[in-house]
């Protein structure tokens, strides 16, 4: 027989990885015989919403769509008897959620746009939190406004604090009643119910920087009253109340609302295993949690006792739910659980472990994950300039051997946050491109416990930038990369590491800030989140000589000789665009090679097929001109 060997694969595109389809939300029923999830695209068309479908299935079948097309869904819960499933879509009205049962249709009339929900143990009501039209999404939720599409535009623009709230609904599942039972004067961020009493995440007004000065209250959604059991020290994220009223939460030192890593808390119990970054939890039964979260680049999940033992069920690097907050979905005995998987190198699928092996239960990027393998992925060590180890992951063009190359450093958002094990464009078109990419978790990041993650504290731009620098000398020094083509870009908090680094270093050939901040007090007044920066700088706004003006790329720019291109979205309520144009103009005036572009209809970040294809196109433009041809 003649030998044959398998077809090439094409070059991976970013219109191809843009096909990728992301399981998002995810339930197993109390039975672990079904499961719902939701699939979201990683790109939407100008002018429509972002199509999240529903999908429904038995685990011993081949889950199918069944909600609407060109809907965006979400939240699947099913009933405790496993007979009904609700959801929220925006079907009819698109940037609204309203509540819905799974071959009923619409239910309740809730104003606003729902959130999430929970079944009473009876499976009669449900209760629901809806935001406001007009309320902020977080800034890992893209920081934009929730808006009904088509809805008339304010003329004049009016704003005045305690606008817009975030409420709680009781909605009786056979009339469809509904009344709200939120307290007067109490904002609801996040909560949880098993009927009776409901734990929940408030706070005193509603603005999204309140968020970080969050309390957990106990709320009688009988009587419209609540118990303020517990003020923290610092943020707060996912409430849980037993059936017989014992209640958890998480608590860390966090930048941004829905993507707190910290520590288990159990009310009149304490803290427990803080060795454990947190991100999620449940009640398996009064004595025992449901957690997962992140160690290092990788995430896990297991068992919590409240005498503080853990038992880790699975993990690795890998990441375990969603990119901001491993989760998984138990079944009401434990026996199996769900979660979607993926690594750096294999995309996202639904995942069903039980009786002690694993197996995918959606196949929905088996197409596109051949053209995946461009990089070869390694975690990278080294000691920084206070001999703190510091980890990233590094891509390196696959099949690479010898020869020093071009690198691109991207910083991540938060800061604390973390890269993880999972399938990011940028780094696999680069090492296609030739690039080595270092994605580095710096002290701030999360993962190595709450010391680490608070390790950037009134230090920001201070010792991580030093962390980043080290790692980049580490990598010359190793002949890894060629020390004059160097970038650095990302996000966020990414943007003004970005932007900060190159008015204090000539050591990159070229930046690529987005969605940054360049002027910490004009941040400070502008933004959404102007309790973020205080909590992070510990210092006064209006010091002319404090911290602000100190560590404000715009009072360094005419340090800059670092060309560099800034991308923004131009309704981003977080980092707001006039960020991006300070910088500009100041690194104009400085006479520094620079480019401002302006997404419009886009957040902090970007969601537009064309806006994303576009930026990319620049990027690699910019690395190439600026870094790739440097002698």
């Amino acid at each position: 027989m003649r030998a044959t060997t398998a077809p090439e694969t094409a070059a991976l595109t970013l219109e191809r990885f843009l096909e990728l389809r992301r399981p998002v939300e995810l339930e197993l029923s109390p039975d672990g015989g079904r499961v719902a999830f939701t699939v979201s695209p990683v790109a939407k068309e100008k002018g429509k919403g972002l199509e999240t479908r529903l999908w429904l299935g038995d685990v011993d079948g081949e889950p199918a769509p069944v909600g609407e097309a060109g809907a965006t869904d979400g939240l699947p819960r099913f009933a405790p008897d496993g007979t009904q499933l609700a959801f929220a879509s925006d079907s009819g009205h698109t940037g609204r959620m309203s509540l819905r049962l799974h071959g009923r249709g619409q239910l309740g009339s809730i104003t606003g746009s729902v959130e999430d929900l929970r079944w009473s143990p009876d499976g009669r009501s449900l209760l629901v939190l809806a935001a406001d039209l007009g309320s902020d999404r977080a800034g890992a939720q893209m920081a934009t406004k929730i808006v009904e599409a088509g809805a008339e535009e304010d003329d004049p623009k009016v704003f005045r604090p305690a606008q817009y709230w975030r409420r709680l609904f009781l909605v009786d599942v056979e009339s469809g009643e509904t009344r709200e039972v939120t307290p007067d004067g109490v904002n609801v961020f996040e909560f949880d119910w098993a009927g009776g009493t409901a734990a929940a995440v408030c706070t005193d007004d509603p603005s999204e920087g309140a968020w970080y000065d969050a309390w957990i209250g106990l709320i009688d959604v009988d009587s419209r009253t609540v118990e303020r059991v517990h003020d923290p020290e610092w943020q707060l994220q996912c409430p849980r109340i037993s059936p017989q009223g014992r209640v958890a939460w998480i608590e860390g030192f966090a930048s941004d609302r829905a993507v707190v890593t910290g520590t288990v808390h159990v009310l009149g119990v304490g803290a427990l295993a803080p060795e454990l970054d947190a991100t999620w939890l449940a009640f398996a039964d009064e004595e025992t949690l449901w957690y997962a979260g992140w160690r290092r680049a990788g995430s896990m999940f297991g068992r919590l006792q409240l005498d503080g033992s853990a038992e880790e069920l699975h993990g690795g690097d890998v990441q375990i739910g969603v990119r901001f907050q491993p989760r998984i979905s138990p079944s009401a005995d434990g026996s199996r659980i769900a979660a979607v998987i993926e690594t750096a190198e294999d995309p996202p699928e639904v995942v069903l472990f039980d009786n002690g092996g694993q197996r995918a239960l959606t196949s929905l990027n088996s197409e596109l994950a051949p053209q995946l393998q461009t990089a070869e992925w390694r975690t990278y060590a080294w000691e920084s300039f206070d001999g703190l180890e510091i980890e990233g992951l590094l891509a390196l063009p696959r099949g690479h051997e010898n020869g020093a190359l071009p690198l691109v450093v991207y910083v991540h958002g938060g800061p604390t946050g973390t890269w993880s094990w999972s399938v990011f464009s940028h780094p696999l078109l680069l090492a296609q491109e030739g690039y080595a990419v270092l994605l580095p978790n710096p002290r701030g990041s999360v993962g190595r416990g709450q010391d680490f993650a608070r390790a950037n504290f009134r230090d920001m731009g201070g010792g991580d930038l030093q962390d980043i620098l080290t790692g980049v000398d580490a990598l010359v020094q190793e002949g890894l990369v060629n020390d004059k083509r160097v970038a650095i870009t990302g996000g966020s908090y990414g943007g003004f590491m970005s932007a900060w680094a190159v008015t204090q270093t000539d050591r990159f050939a070229a930046a690529i800030p987005y969605a940054v901040v360049t002027n910490w007090l004009s941040f400070h007044n502008t933004t959404n989140i102007g309790r973020w920066d205080r909590l992070y700088m510990a210092d006064d706004p209006f010091d002319p000589s404090g911290e602000y003006p100190k560590r404000s790329p715009v009072y360094h720019a005419h340090n800059c000789k670092t060309p560099t291109l800034i991308l923004h979205g131009e309704d981003d309520l977080c980092t707001p665009l006039p960020q991006a144009k300070e910088f500009y103009n100041a690194l104009v005036e400085a006479g520094c090679d620079t480019e401002l572009v302006v997404y419009p209809r886009e957040g902090h970040g970007w969601l537009e097929r064309e806006h994303q294809i576009d930026s990319w196109n620049r990027i690699r433009d910019w690395l190439a001109k600026y870094v790739a041809a440097r002698t």
